[in-house]
C-alpha cells in the first residue's frame, strides 16, 4: 500500500502546458540541438550531487558518448551545505554550480530565493509530465527511502515488527539514529504531527547514538556500533548486505520515502549544459547506475525498481513527501532541533 502524492499536486507539467506551445518532433529535435551547440562551446556543466563519485563517473561517460565536447563536473555534497553554498554564491554573484539535487524537503530554499529555473521539460525533452515538478522548477529523479534497518548479528529476522518497539527499554542505547530527522517529517505525514514528535521524543529518551548522514549511520551499523538504525538508507541496506555486510532492513509499515530531485539553476554559468544534463539525469542511463551503485530507485509505478518491487510483495506502507515544499523544509527543521536539543 502507498501513500503516494497526485500529479497535480507537485505542478507536473503546467509551465510546459501554460507557457509553451506544443512542438512538433523535428521542433523538438532542433531545440535540443541549439541547447547542444551551446553547450559545446560552454564546455562543461557543473553539478552537486549526494550519490558516489563512481556514479558520477559513470554518468559522466554515457553523457558524453552522447553530447560530446561536454564535460560533467560532479561534486559530492550533501543537499543541506550543497543549498547553503549556492544562496551564498548567487548572493555574492559568483554562482559555480548548474546543476544540484535534493529532496522535496530543500527545494524550498532554492524556490524562496528565485533559484530553481523553471523549463518546459516536458515538451522539449519528451519527459514524462508526472516527473515535471513545482512548475517545472524541478524533475523527479528517484526516491531514497528509509526503513528501520538492522545488524543481523545482534538482531534476529522479525524481531523488530513496529517502529513503537524502538522506544521500549530492550533497545536502550541500542540505537543508530540519523541527526537530521529525515524520517519524522514523513512519519508525521502517516501519523500525524503530535504523534511522530512525541515519538521522537521518548526514542531519544532512550539514549540512542546520534549520527549525521544515512550512509554514515549504516556503516556504524555494519560496524556493530548499534543494533538498530532510523535514518539510512534501503537502498544502502541493500548495497552493504550484497558486499557482504551484517545487515537488513525490518519489514514494517511505514517506510518513508524522500523524493529526490534535479533542479537547472536560474542563473547557472553553463546554461545550456545545464539543461541538457538535468533532463538527461533522470533518465534510464543515470538512473541504472545510481541503482548499481547505491541501489536507489523508484519505489513504485512503471519505473519501480527491484528495491521497490520487494517492498510491494511485502506488503508495506510507503509514505512520500508531499508536493508542499515549505511544509516539509518546516517539518525538517523542527526534527533536527528536536534531535539537537535532545542529545
Amino acid at each position: 500500500m502507498e501513500t503516494w502524492l497526485s500529479r497535480r499536486s507537485l505542478g507536473g507539467g503546467l509551465c510546459a502546458a501554460a507557457a509553451f506551445p506544443t512542438l512538433s518532433r523535428a521542433q523538438k529535435a532542433d531545440a535540443v540541438q541549439a541547447l547542444y551547440e551551446g553547450a559545446r562551446k560552454e564546455g562543461k556543466v557543473v553539478y552537486f550531487t549526494s550519490n558516489d563519485v563512481e556514479v558520477s563517473r559513470e554518468s559522466a561517460k554515457a553523457f558524453a558518448k552522447k553530447f560530446p565536447g561536454v564535460e560533467v563536473e560532479a561534486y559530492k555534497i550533501e543537499p543541506g551545505p550543497a543549498m547553503e553554498r549556492i544562496i551564498g554564491e548567487s548572493g555574492a554573484g559568483r554562482l559555480s554550480c548548474d546543476v544540484t539535487d535534493g529532496p522535496v524537503a530543500y527545494t524550498q530554499l532554492l524556490f524562496d530565493r528565485g533559484l530553481a529555473l523553471s523549463y518546459p521539460w516536458a515538451d522539449v525533452f519528451g519527459i514524462d509530465p508526472g516527473d515535471v515538478l513545482f512548475e517545472g522548477r524541478a524533475l523527479y529523479a528517484y526516491n531514497l527511502d528509509c526503513p528501520i534497518a538492522y545488524n543481523t548479528n545482534l538482531v534476529q529476522p522479525g524481531e523488530i515488527k513496529s517502529w513503537e518497539e524502538l522506544t521500549a527499554p530492550k533497545w536502550s542505547g541500542k540505537v543508530l539514529l540519523e541527526a537530521r530527522g529525515i524520517v519524522f517529517p514523513l512519519l508525521a505525514l502517516a501519523w500525524g504531527e503530535d504523534k511522530a514528535f512525541d515519538y521522537l521524543k521518548r526514542l531519544v529518551a532512550n539514549k540512542p547514538l546520534i549520527i549525521k548522514g544515512g550512509t554514515q549511520t549504516l556503516e556504524s551499523l555494519a560496524g556493530g556500533q548499534g543494533a538498530v538504525a532510523v535514518g539510512g538508507y534501503g537502498g544502502r541496506v541493500e548495497q552493504f548486505k550484497d558486499e557482504g555486510a551484517p545487515v537488513e532492513w525490518a519489514r514494517v509499515s511505514p517506510v518513508p520515502a524522500m523524493i529526490y530531485t534535479h533542479m537547472a539553476l536560474k542563473g547557472a554559468p553553463h546554461p545550456n549544459a545545464a539543461l541538457l544534463w538535468n533532463a538527461w539525469s533522470i533518465g534510464k542511463e543515470h538512473l541504472d547506475a545510481l541503482y548499481a551503485r547505491q541501489r536507489n530507485g523508484r519505489l513504485s509505478g512503471s519505473k519501480i525498481s527491484p528495491l521497490g518491487q520487494k517492498m510491494k510483495g511485502a506488503g508495506l506502507e510507503i509514505v512520500y513527501e508531499t508536493g508542499n515544499a515549505a511544509e516539509m523544509q518546516t517539518l525538517l527543521v523542527r526534527a533536527g532541533a528536536a534531535i539537537g536539543g535532545l542529545k
